[in-house]
Protein backbone atom coordinates (compact mmCIF):
# COMPACT_ATOMS: atom_id res chain seq x y z
CA UNK A 1 0.00 0.00 0.00
CA UNK A 2 1.68 3.30 -1.23
CA UNK A 3 1.86 6.64 1.11
CA UNK A 4 0.69 8.31 -2.29
CA UNK A 5 -2.36 5.96 -2.65
CA UNK A 6 -5.68 6.97 -2.62
CA UNK A 7 -6.36 3.59 -0.56
CA UNK A 8 -3.62 4.81 1.80
CA UNK A 9 -5.15 8.35 2.50
CA UNK A 10 -8.43 6.39 3.06
CA UNK A 11 -7.21 4.19 5.54
CA UNK A 12 -5.17 6.98 7.51
CA UNK A 13 -8.07 9.30 7.87
CA UNK A 14 -9.95 6.17 9.26
CA UNK A 15 -7.38 5.43 11.52
CA UNK A 16 -7.25 8.64 12.71
CA UNK A 17 -10.63 9.31 13.22
CA UNK A 18 -10.93 6.13 15.35
CA UNK A 19 -7.53 6.60 17.30
CA UNK A 20 -9.35 10.16 18.86
CA UNK A 21 -12.75 8.74 19.46
CA UNK A 22 -11.01 5.73 21.52
CA UNK A 23 -10.39 6.04 25.51
CA UNK A 24 -6.79 7.95 25.38
CA UNK A 25 -5.18 5.50 27.58
CA UNK A 26 -6.49 2.85 24.65
CA UNK A 27 -5.30 4.80 21.47
CA UNK A 28 -2.21 3.09 21.15
CA UNK A 29 -3.90 -0.38 20.45
CA UNK A 30 -5.57 1.49 17.25
CA UNK A 31 -2.02 2.46 15.81
CA UNK A 32 -1.22 -1.29 16.84
CA UNK A 33 -4.41 -2.63 14.48
CA UNK A 34 -3.74 -0.48 12.11
CA UNK A 35 0.01 -1.14 11.91
CA UNK A 36 -1.35 -5.25 11.46
CA UNK A 37 -3.58 -4.19 8.50
CA UNK A 38 -1.05 -2.08 6.98
CA UNK A 39 1.61 -4.69 6.58
CA UNK A 40 -0.79 -7.37 6.03
CA UNK A 41 -2.08 -5.53 2.58
CA UNK A 42 1.66 -4.70 1.93
CA UNK A 43 3.25 -7.38 2.44
CA UNK A 44 0.25 -10.30 2.54
CA UNK A 45 -0.34 -12.88 5.72
CA UNK A 46 2.33 -15.24 4.99
CA UNK A 47 5.28 -13.04 5.61
CA UNK A 48 2.74 -10.58 8.64
CA UNK A 49 3.48 -14.05 10.50
CA UNK A 50 6.77 -14.02 9.80
CA UNK A 51 7.32 -10.64 11.08
CA UNK A 52 4.94 -11.47 14.17
CA UNK A 53 7.54 -14.41 14.91
CA UNK A 54 10.09 -12.20 14.37
CA UNK A 55 8.59 -9.62 16.89
CA UNK A 56 8.00 -12.85 19.45
CA UNK A 57 11.15 -13.66 19.59
CA UNK A 58 13.50 -10.53 20.04
CA UNK A 59 10.44 -9.65 22.61
CA UNK A 60 11.44 -12.77 23.98
CA UNK A 61 14.98 -12.58 24.04
CA UNK A 62 14.94 -9.25 25.96
CA UNK A 63 13.05 -10.08 28.92
CA UNK A 64 15.23 -13.94 29.37
CA UNK A 65 18.19 -10.78 29.17
CA UNK A 66 16.58 -8.88 31.69
CA UNK A 67 15.94 -12.04 34.33
CA UNK A 68 19.54 -12.97 33.67
CA UNK A 69 20.68 -10.00 34.34
CA UNK A 70 18.91 -9.58 37.81
CA UNK A 71 20.36 -13.59 38.62
CA UNK A 72 23.29 -11.58 37.72
CA UNK A 73 24.45 -14.74 35.42
CA UNK A 74 26.19 -12.13 32.55
CA UNK A 75 27.59 -14.96 30.01
CA UNK A 76 24.35 -15.98 29.64
CA UNK A 77 23.01 -12.86 29.11
CA UNK A 78 25.85 -12.54 26.14
CA UNK A 79 24.72 -15.79 24.67
CA UNK A 80 21.07 -14.79 24.55
CA UNK A 81 21.67 -11.50 22.84
CA UNK A 82 24.40 -12.51 20.66
CA UNK A 83 22.23 -15.44 19.58
CA UNK A 84 19.07 -13.22 18.84
CA UNK A 85 21.18 -10.41 16.76
CA UNK A 86 22.15 -13.46 14.81
CA UNK A 87 18.59 -14.49 14.43
CA UNK A 88 18.08 -10.84 13.10
CA UNK A 89 21.08 -10.27 10.92
CA UNK A 90 20.32 -14.13 9.11
CA UNK A 91 16.68 -12.52 8.51
CA UNK A 92 17.78 -9.66 6.93
CA UNK A 93 20.23 -11.23 4.62
CA UNK A 94 18.10 -14.08 4.22
CA UNK A 95 15.08 -11.79 2.62
CA UNK A 96 16.87 -8.48 1.74
CA UNK A 97 20.37 -9.25 0.61
CA UNK A 98 19.33 -12.44 -0.95
CA UNK A 99 20.84 -11.23 -4.69
CA UNK A 100 24.52 -11.09 -3.25
CA UNK A 101 24.02 -14.72 -2.68
CA UNK A 102 21.90 -15.36 -5.88
CA UNK A 103 19.06 -16.02 -4.53
CA UNK A 104 15.76 -14.15 -4.71
CA UNK A 105 13.13 -13.97 -2.19
CA UNK A 106 9.56 -11.72 -1.19
CA UNK A 107 11.06 -9.33 1.51
CA UNK A 108 8.30 -8.23 3.96
CA UNK A 109 8.15 -4.18 3.58
CA UNK A 110 10.41 -2.54 5.91
CA UNK A 111 12.46 -5.76 6.57
CA UNK A 112 16.02 -3.26 6.44
CA UNK A 113 13.99 -0.64 8.83
CA UNK A 114 12.42 -2.78 11.58
CA UNK A 115 15.08 -5.34 12.07
CA UNK A 116 18.09 -2.76 12.68
CA UNK A 117 15.61 -1.12 15.10
CA UNK A 118 15.35 -4.96 17.27
CA UNK A 119 19.11 -5.27 17.22
CA UNK A 120 19.74 -1.53 18.63
CA UNK A 121 16.94 -2.49 21.11
CA UNK A 122 18.29 -5.43 22.28
CA UNK A 123 21.53 -3.82 22.45
CA UNK A 124 20.20 -0.73 24.67
CA UNK A 125 18.73 -3.92 26.73
CA UNK A 126 21.95 -5.40 27.07
CA UNK A 127 23.72 -2.46 27.64
CA UNK A 128 21.11 -1.34 30.77
CA UNK A 129 19.46 1.70 29.62
CA UNK A 130 16.66 0.47 30.11
CA UNK A 131 14.37 -2.41 30.98
CA UNK A 132 12.92 -5.08 28.33
CA UNK A 133 8.86 -4.11 27.48
CA UNK A 134 7.29 -7.31 28.58
CA UNK A 135 4.05 -6.48 26.98
CA UNK A 136 4.21 -8.54 23.26
CA UNK A 137 1.16 -5.71 21.60
CA UNK A 138 3.50 -3.19 22.71
CA UNK A 139 6.18 -4.56 21.58
CA UNK A 140 4.83 -5.02 17.81
CA UNK A 141 3.80 -1.36 18.05
CA UNK A 142 7.32 -0.35 18.44
CA UNK A 143 8.56 -2.45 15.76
CA UNK A 144 6.13 -2.11 13.25
CA UNK A 145 4.68 1.20 13.78
CA UNK A 146 3.09 2.06 9.96
CA UNK A 147 4.32 5.28 9.69
CA UNK A 148 7.65 5.03 9.41
CA UNK A 149 7.54 1.22 8.75
CA UNK A 150 8.48 1.54 4.89
CA UNK A 151 10.95 4.03 4.59
CA UNK A 152 12.04 4.53 8.22
CA UNK A 153 13.37 7.07 10.04
CA UNK A 154 15.11 4.51 12.63
CA UNK A 155 13.92 5.07 15.92
CA UNK A 156 14.90 4.11 19.81
CA UNK A 157 12.67 2.75 22.07
CA UNK A 158 13.62 4.82 24.87
CA UNK A 159 12.37 7.85 23.12
CA UNK A 160 9.86 7.13 19.93
CA UNK A 161 8.78 3.42 22.04
CA UNK A 162 7.84 5.40 25.14
CA UNK A 163 5.99 8.12 23.16
CA UNK A 164 3.67 5.85 21.14
CA UNK A 165 2.07 4.18 24.69
CA UNK A 166 1.30 7.71 25.99
CA UNK A 167 -2.19 9.49 25.93
CA UNK A 168 -2.30 11.86 23.55
CA UNK A 169 -5.19 14.63 23.14
CA UNK A 170 -6.71 15.91 20.50
CA UNK A 171 -4.30 19.24 19.46
CA UNK A 172 -6.28 20.97 16.54
CA UNK A 173 -3.05 22.52 15.34
CA UNK A 174 -0.68 19.42 14.99
CA UNK A 175 -3.17 17.91 13.20
CA UNK A 176 -3.27 20.46 10.44
CA UNK A 177 0.75 21.20 10.45
CA UNK A 178 0.91 16.93 10.31
CA UNK A 179 -1.54 17.70 7.04
CA UNK A 180 0.76 20.22 5.65
CA UNK A 181 4.06 18.60 5.58
CA UNK A 182 2.21 15.54 4.08
CA UNK A 183 0.44 17.70 1.19
CA UNK A 184 4.44 18.68 0.71
CA UNK A 185 5.29 15.47 1.08
CA UNK A 186 3.17 14.74 -2.20
CA UNK A 187 4.30 17.75 -3.54
CA UNK A 188 7.94 16.40 -3.85
CA UNK A 189 7.21 12.74 -4.60
CA UNK A 190 4.59 13.48 -7.11
CA UNK A 191 5.29 16.88 -8.60
CA UNK A 192 9.06 16.51 -8.58
CA UNK A 193 10.44 12.81 -7.66
CA UNK A 194 7.84 11.14 -10.31
CA UNK A 195 8.26 13.17 -13.23
CA UNK A 196 12.77 13.28 -12.89
CA UNK A 197 11.87 9.78 -12.99
CA UNK A 198 11.20 9.34 -16.32
CA UNK A 199 13.84 11.69 -17.77
CA UNK A 200 16.59 9.13 -14.81
CA UNK A 201 15.00 5.84 -16.51
CA UNK A 202 14.54 6.62 -20.30
CA UNK A 203 18.78 6.90 -19.90
CA UNK A 204 20.06 4.79 -18.00
CA UNK A 205 18.09 2.45 -20.02
CA UNK A 206 19.81 3.46 -23.34
CA UNK A 207 22.63 5.65 -22.46
CA UNK A 208 24.30 4.26 -26.00
CA UNK A 209 21.50 6.08 -27.50
CA UNK A 210 21.56 8.96 -24.84
CA UNK A 211 25.17 9.60 -24.33
CA UNK A 212 27.12 12.73 -23.48
CA UNK A 213 25.23 15.86 -21.87
CA UNK A 214 22.15 13.46 -21.72
CA UNK A 215 23.69 11.13 -18.98
CA UNK A 216 24.98 14.15 -16.98
CA UNK A 217 21.33 15.98 -17.28
CA UNK A 218 20.21 11.96 -16.19
CA UNK A 219 22.91 11.80 -13.37
CA UNK A 220 22.38 15.12 -11.98
CA UNK A 221 18.33 14.84 -11.92
CA UNK A 222 18.49 11.45 -10.16
CA UNK A 223 20.06 13.40 -7.52
CA UNK A 224 17.72 15.69 -7.22
CA UNK A 225 15.03 12.72 -7.78
CA UNK A 226 16.35 10.51 -4.63
CA UNK A 227 16.17 13.49 -2.52
CA UNK A 228 12.68 14.80 -3.45
CA UNK A 229 11.47 10.73 -3.30
CA UNK A 230 12.79 10.03 0.29
CA UNK A 231 13.01 13.63 1.79
CA UNK A 232 9.15 13.47 0.54
CA UNK A 233 8.57 9.82 2.29
CA UNK A 234 9.92 11.20 5.15
CA UNK A 235 7.46 14.31 5.47
CA UNK A 236 4.72 12.06 4.75
CA UNK A 237 5.53 9.87 7.72
CA UNK A 238 6.54 12.42 10.20
CA UNK A 239 3.48 14.74 8.98
CA UNK A 240 1.52 11.19 9.75
CA UNK A 241 2.25 10.24 12.91
CA UNK A 242 2.58 13.98 13.61
CA UNK A 243 -1.99 13.83 13.32
CA UNK A 244 -1.77 11.24 16.02
CA UNK A 245 0.49 13.23 18.52
CA UNK A 246 3.87 11.34 18.08
CA UNK A 247 7.09 12.93 17.19
CA UNK A 248 9.84 10.99 14.92
CA UNK A 249 13.10 11.90 14.36
CA UNK A 250 13.96 14.10 11.25
CA UNK A 251 16.17 12.04 8.61
CA UNK A 252 17.27 15.24 6.67
CA UNK A 253 18.62 18.59 7.66
CA UNK A 254 19.06 20.28 4.42
CA UNK A 255 22.02 18.25 3.19
CA UNK A 256 22.89 20.48 0.23
CA UNK A 257 24.11 22.72 2.22
CA UNK A 258 26.75 20.31 3.42
CA UNK A 259 30.44 21.58 2.82
CA UNK A 260 32.08 18.38 2.86
CA UNK A 261 31.28 14.71 2.47
CA UNK A 262 31.44 14.16 6.37
CA UNK A 263 28.78 17.24 7.11
CA UNK A 264 26.73 15.57 4.17
CA UNK A 265 26.07 12.24 5.50
CA UNK A 266 25.08 13.80 9.03
CA UNK A 267 22.49 15.63 7.13
CA UNK A 268 21.51 12.69 5.19
CA UNK A 269 19.55 9.92 6.62
CA UNK A 270 20.14 11.11 9.97
CA UNK A 271 19.16 8.07 11.81
CA UNK A 272 20.95 4.94 9.78
CA UNK A 273 24.13 7.53 10.30
CA UNK A 274 23.04 7.99 13.73
CA UNK A 275 22.34 4.06 14.03
CA UNK A 276 25.71 3.02 12.81
CA UNK A 277 27.57 5.78 14.88
CA UNK A 278 25.73 4.04 18.27
CA UNK A 279 25.64 0.51 17.01
CA UNK A 280 28.53 -0.54 14.81
CA UNK A 281 31.56 1.92 14.90
CA UNK A 282 31.87 3.00 18.12
CA UNK A 283 31.49 -0.35 19.86
CA UNK A 284 33.96 -1.90 16.84
CA UNK A 285 36.58 1.24 18.32
CA UNK A 286 36.05 -0.34 22.03
CA UNK A 287 36.72 -3.77 20.94
CA UNK A 288 39.43 -5.70 21.87
CA UNK A 289 41.12 -6.37 18.12
CA UNK A 290 40.70 -1.75 17.61
CA UNK A 291 42.55 -1.64 21.25
CA UNK A 292 45.50 -3.73 20.10
CA UNK A 293 45.86 -1.97 17.03
CA UNK A 294 45.84 1.13 18.72
CA UNK A 295 48.47 -0.15 20.74
CA UNK A 296 50.21 -1.43 17.54
CA UNK A 297 50.10 2.17 16.28
CA UNK A 298 51.55 3.81 18.95
CA UNK A 299 54.68 1.74 18.92
CA UNK A 300 55.28 2.01 15.49
CA UNK A 301 54.27 6.00 15.09
CA UNK A 302 54.26 7.42 18.69
CA UNK A 303 51.49 8.68 20.84
CA UNK A 304 50.30 11.07 18.10
CA UNK A 305 50.03 8.27 15.47
CA UNK A 306 46.38 9.50 15.06
CA UNK A 307 47.50 12.54 13.04
CA UNK A 308 49.98 10.55 11.23
CA UNK A 309 48.12 7.45 9.86
CA UNK A 310 45.20 6.51 11.74
CA UNK A 311 44.77 3.22 11.36
CA UNK A 312 41.85 2.19 13.83
CA UNK A 313 39.86 5.13 12.25
CA UNK A 314 40.26 4.07 8.85
CA UNK A 315 39.50 0.52 9.62
CA UNK A 316 36.50 1.40 11.60
CA UNK A 317 35.04 3.42 9.04
CA UNK A 318 35.58 1.24 6.66
CA UNK A 319 33.52 -1.97 8.29
CA UNK A 320 31.02 0.98 8.67
CA UNK A 321 30.77 2.13 5.30
CA UNK A 322 30.56 -1.41 3.75
CA UNK A 323 27.76 -2.01 5.78
CA UNK A 324 25.90 1.08 5.28
CA UNK A 325 25.96 -0.41 0.99
CA UNK A 326 25.29 -4.16 2.02
CA UNK A 327 22.15 -2.51 3.74
CA UNK A 328 21.12 -1.19 0.70
CA UNK A 329 21.05 -4.46 -1.13
CA UNK A 330 23.58 -7.26 -2.33
CA UNK A 331 24.52 -5.83 -5.10
CA UNK A 332 28.05 -4.40 -5.72
CA UNK A 333 26.80 -1.11 -6.64
CA UNK A 334 25.04 -0.44 -3.85
CA UNK A 335 28.14 -1.57 -1.87
CA UNK A 336 30.20 0.68 -3.74
CA UNK A 337 27.81 3.29 -4.61
CA UNK A 338 26.84 4.39 -1.42
CA UNK A 339 29.41 2.99 0.53
CA UNK A 340 32.65 2.29 0.10
CA UNK A 341 33.10 4.86 -2.50
CA UNK A 342 32.25 7.55 0.25
CA UNK A 343 34.60 5.88 2.51
CA UNK A 344 37.22 6.34 0.31
CA UNK A 345 36.81 10.15 -0.09
CA UNK A 346 36.31 10.19 3.41
CA UNK A 347 39.43 8.12 4.64
CA UNK A 348 41.49 10.36 1.44
CA UNK A 349 40.26 13.99 2.90
CA UNK A 350 41.40 12.80 7.07
CA UNK A 351 44.75 11.82 5.49
CA UNK A 352 45.21 14.88 3.23
CA UNK A 353 43.94 16.76 5.54
CA UNK A 354 47.04 18.64 6.69
CA UNK A 355 48.19 19.05 3.33
CA UNK A 356 45.02 20.69 1.90
CA UNK A 357 45.53 22.75 5.28
CA UNK A 358 48.75 23.91 4.20
CA UNK A 359 48.28 24.37 0.33
CA UNK A 360 44.72 26.79 1.78
CA UNK A 361 47.00 28.98 3.78
CA UNK A 362 50.16 28.86 0.95
CA UNK A 363 47.47 30.22 -1.66
CA UNK A 364 45.77 32.58 1.50
CA UNK A 365 42.39 31.72 0.23
CA UNK A 366 39.66 32.99 2.78
CA UNK A 367 37.85 30.17 4.02
CA UNK A 368 35.47 32.56 6.00
CA UNK A 369 33.72 34.27 3.01
CA UNK A 370 30.08 33.39 1.00
CA UNK A 371 32.23 32.26 -2.05
CA UNK A 372 34.38 29.59 -0.41
CA UNK A 373 31.67 27.65 1.01
CA UNK A 374 29.81 27.92 -2.02
CA UNK A 375 32.69 26.25 -3.76
CA UNK A 376 32.55 23.68 -1.45
CA UNK A 377 28.74 23.38 -0.86
CA UNK A 378 29.22 22.54 -4.93
CA UNK A 379 31.99 19.94 -4.69
CA UNK A 380 30.39 18.25 -1.88
CA UNK A 381 27.33 18.10 -4.02
CA UNK A 382 29.30 17.20 -6.84
CA UNK A 383 31.11 14.44 -5.59
CA UNK A 384 27.93 12.68 -3.89
CA UNK A 385 26.26 12.69 -7.35
CA UNK A 386 29.01 10.96 -9.07
CA UNK A 387 28.55 8.15 -6.23
CA UNK A 388 25.16 8.01 -7.00
CA UNK A 389 25.14 7.52 -10.09
CA UNK A 390 27.00 3.78 -9.33
CA UNK A 391 24.40 3.45 -6.84
CA UNK A 392 21.66 3.82 -9.93
CA UNK A 393 22.91 1.83 -12.23
CA UNK A 394 22.38 -2.07 -12.51
CA UNK A 395 25.78 -2.91 -11.52
CA UNK A 396 29.47 -1.44 -11.33
CA UNK A 397 29.84 -2.51 -15.06
CA UNK A 398 26.67 -0.67 -16.00
CA UNK A 399 28.04 2.44 -14.30
CA UNK A 400 31.33 2.35 -15.81
CA UNK A 401 29.59 2.03 -19.22
CA UNK A 402 27.30 5.12 -18.61
CA UNK A 403 30.03 7.47 -17.52
CA UNK A 404 32.12 6.24 -20.53
CA UNK A 405 29.33 7.22 -22.35
CA UNK A 406 28.93 10.44 -20.72
CA UNK A 407 32.68 11.35 -22.54
CA UNK A 408 31.84 9.28 -25.68
CA UNK A 409 30.72 12.74 -27.49
CA UNK A 410 30.34 16.50 -26.64
CA UNK A 411 26.68 17.71 -27.37
CA UNK A 412 26.13 20.81 -25.00
CA UNK A 413 23.46 21.68 -27.49
CA UNK A 414 21.02 19.55 -26.40
CA UNK A 415 20.48 21.47 -23.21
CA UNK A 416 19.68 24.26 -25.46
CA UNK A 417 17.20 23.32 -28.17
CA UNK A 418 14.07 20.82 -27.99
CA UNK A 419 16.37 17.60 -27.24
CA UNK A 420 15.46 17.03 -24.07
CA UNK A 421 12.13 16.33 -25.00
CA UNK A 422 12.63 13.55 -26.40
CA UNK A 423 12.84 11.68 -22.89
CA UNK A 424 9.34 11.68 -22.04
CA UNK A 425 8.94 14.71 -20.50
CA UNK A 426 7.39 17.69 -23.16
CA UNK A 427 7.74 21.28 -22.98
CA UNK A 428 4.89 21.32 -20.34
CA UNK A 429 6.38 18.67 -17.76
CA UNK A 430 9.80 20.77 -18.34
CA UNK A 431 8.14 23.72 -17.06
CA UNK A 432 6.53 22.39 -13.87
CA UNK A 433 9.44 20.87 -13.05
CA UNK A 434 11.58 23.70 -13.09
CA UNK A 435 8.86 25.96 -11.07
CA UNK A 436 8.61 23.28 -9.05
CA UNK A 437 12.19 22.90 -8.71
CA UNK A 438 12.72 26.53 -7.67
CA UNK A 439 9.85 26.09 -4.97
CA UNK A 440 11.88 23.16 -3.66
CA UNK A 441 15.15 25.00 -3.47
CA UNK A 442 13.69 28.49 -1.91
CA UNK A 443 11.98 26.00 0.76
CA UNK A 444 15.40 24.65 1.28
CA UNK A 445 17.16 27.80 1.88
CA UNK A 446 14.41 28.97 4.14
CA UNK A 447 14.12 25.95 6.47
CA UNK A 448 17.88 26.35 6.75
CA UNK A 449 16.84 30.19 8.92
CA UNK A 450 13.32 29.43 10.26
CA UNK A 451 10.64 26.50 11.03
CA UNK A 452 8.50 27.02 7.95
CA UNK A 453 5.15 25.63 8.89
CA UNK A 454 5.84 27.73 12.21
CA UNK A 455 5.72 30.79 10.33
CA UNK A 456 2.88 29.79 8.38
CA UNK A 457 1.00 29.05 11.49
CA UNK A 458 1.48 32.70 12.65
CA UNK A 459 -0.37 34.00 9.58
CA UNK A 460 -4.11 34.72 9.35
CA UNK A 461 -6.77 31.80 8.93
CA UNK A 462 -7.46 32.97 5.11
CA UNK A 463 -3.74 33.22 4.17
CA UNK A 464 -3.44 30.07 5.52
CA UNK A 465 -6.18 28.29 3.72
CA UNK A 466 -4.94 29.84 0.58
CA UNK A 467 -1.22 28.69 0.98
CA UNK A 468 -2.94 24.95 1.32
CA UNK A 469 -5.32 25.04 -0.93
CA UNK A 470 -3.17 25.98 -3.68
CA UNK A 471 -0.78 23.36 -2.84
CA UNK A 472 -3.65 20.86 -3.17
CA UNK A 473 -4.13 22.17 -6.58
CA UNK A 474 -0.74 22.23 -7.71
CA UNK A 475 -0.64 18.08 -6.12
CA UNK A 476 -3.92 17.16 -7.94
CA UNK A 477 -3.28 19.31 -11.26
CA UNK A 478 0.50 19.12 -11.49
CA UNK A 479 1.43 15.37 -10.43
CA UNK A 480 2.53 13.25 -12.32
CA UNK A 481 0.38 10.05 -12.34
CA UNK A 482 0.37 9.26 -16.35
CA UNK A 483 -2.05 6.51 -17.97
CA UNK A 484 -3.76 3.68 -15.77
CA UNK A 485 -2.11 5.29 -12.69
CA UNK A 486 -0.84 2.77 -10.14
CA UNK A 487 1.21 4.65 -7.45
CA UNK A 488 5.07 4.31 -7.73
CA UNK A 489 6.59 2.98 -4.52
CA UNK A 490 9.04 4.99 -2.96
CA UNK A 491 12.73 4.48 -4.21
CA UNK A 492 13.68 4.04 -0.28
CA UNK A 493 10.97 1.58 -0.02
CA UNK A 494 13.13 -1.19 -1.38
CA UNK A 495 16.09 -1.24 1.42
Amino acid sequence: MSTVSFAFLLFFCVTLSVYYVFPAQYRWTVLLAGSIFYFWKSSGSWLLLVFLGICLMNCLAGIGMGKLMRAEKMRKVRAVYTAAVVVDVAVLILYKDSDFFHAHLAAPIGISYFTLILIGYLTDVYWGKFHAERNFLKFTLFTGYFPQLSSGPFVKYDITGKELFQPHIFDFEKIVSGMERILWGFFKKLVIAERLGVLVSTVYGDCQTYSGFYVLTAVCAFTLQLYADFSGAMDIALGVSECFGIGLPENFRTPFYAVSIQEFWRRWHITLGEWLREYVFYPVQRSRFFSGLRRWCRKRWGKNFETKLNLPLYLGLFITWFLIGFWHGGKWNYIWGSGLYYWLLITLGEILAPVLGKLVCMLKINTDCWSWKFFQRIRTGILFTFGLSFFRAESVHAGIALWKSAFSVNNPWILFDASLYDLGLDRQDFSVLIYALMLLFAVEHYKNRFDIRQKLAEQNYLFRLAVVLAMVLCVVIFGKYGANYVASAFIYEQF
